[in-house]
């Protein structure tokens, strides 16, 4: 199910439990139902009779909610409020019971995002910062981004997205950068993510969605925290982790499962472990150097056990193996 399709899902959701179920609902102090001509009307008669006019719900935490309804159908400006107050947090707009617009409002009334549904899979999504400056106009069809503009806070375009092509730079409320993203034909093929202070957080390629190719991690002070390489979704190669700037372990992945050998670090050249791993389990032996001196411990498919056990039961996989083949 695409973005489009579950907001008008749990649009119509939202209609049918403001006439049957809201009422019975423990946050609900009270509701009206409003005829169009301004006098009340019972419930009962209201949802017989499918009368014009709207339902005013209040809320626990002085929330209150306006549903317009016409023929037994949204149509109009469905409200709701901030707690304790009479500003609008969201406003939806209904034709017939089909949504067109959604808005959201900061606290001082003023529009921070809308929703413009050009069809069942079509829509239009706008933002602004605080300071009624364009923060973001992006297209989408089929829940595929197709265009898209990208603003500072001083109203200068950062980014744009053409034909579901480009990068798209996101920011926060306070004209912060979250992230940079590349798409290709409606694709995002590369991301990187900011820490609050605009020092890079994450990068990472994709493909298909998936993760694929390096992924950095870096602290906020900008020292790397972990280089790994990812497959599909899946990390696949050597992942190296970072401690005060310094490595500290190097793990061998195949296909998401630890294999092959781990190396642990001393200052981030002294080696001071080796670890075998096989799909994902200790197999074989572990290696601790310490102060000159080796010592070995030796694990049999994630169990520990004394170097004979671990020989034994190897001759005993092997001859298994070899019966089978």
């Amino acid at each position: 199910m695409n973005k489009n399709s579950y907001i008008l899902l749990a649009s119509a959701a939202l209609s049918m439990i403001a006439c049957t179920g809201t009422k019975n609902s423990k946050d609900v102090v009270s509701q009206r139902y409003i005829h169009k001509y301004g006098y009340d009307v019972p419930r009962e008669e209201w949802e017989s009779q499918n009368y014009p006019g709207q339902i005013i719900t209040t809320k626990r935490g002085g929330i209150s909610i306006v549903t317009p309804y016409e023929d037994g159908q949204l149509h109009g400006s469905k409200t709701e409020t901030y707690p304790h107050s009479q500003t609008v947090r969201e406003e939806e707009v209904y034709n017939r019971g089909e949504i067109k617009k959604r808005m959201e409002y900061s606290v001082r009334g003023i529009k921070q995002k809308e929703e413009e549904y050009l069809g069942p899979n079509h829509i239009i999504i706008t933002s602004w910062y605080p300071n009624g400056a364009p923060r973001s106009r992006e297209e989408y069809s089929s829940d595929q981004l197709i265009s898209g503009k990208y603003f500072n806070m001083s109203n200068e375009l950062d980014s744009r997205i053409d034909n579901g092509s480009g990068e798209k730079i996101s920011r926060n409320q306070n004209g912060d950068i979250l992230s940079k993203e590349v798409y290709n034909l409606s694709e995002v093929t590369y991301v990187e993510t900011y820490y609050p202070n605009n020092v890079p957080h994450t990068s990472a390629s994709f493909k298909n969605g998936q993760l694929h190719g390096e992924k950095k991690i870096f602290s906020m002070s900008g020292e790397p925290l972990a280089v790994e390489k990812w497959n599909n979704g899946s990390l696949h190669g050597v992942a190296t982790y970072y401690q005060n700037g310094c490595r500290y372990k190097e793990v061998p992945y195949v296909n998401g499962l630890r294999h092959g050998t781990e190396r642990q670090y001393l200052d981030g050249d002294l080696l001071i472990e080796e670890i075998l791993w096989q799909e994902d389990l200790k197999h074989g032996p572990s290696i601790a150097y310490y102060d000159g001196i080796a010592r070995t411990s030796w694990y049999f498919e994630g169990v520990k056990v004394p170097r004979n056990k671990f020989d034994t039961l190897s001759e005993r996989n092997s001859y298994i193996t070899a019966l089978n083949k």
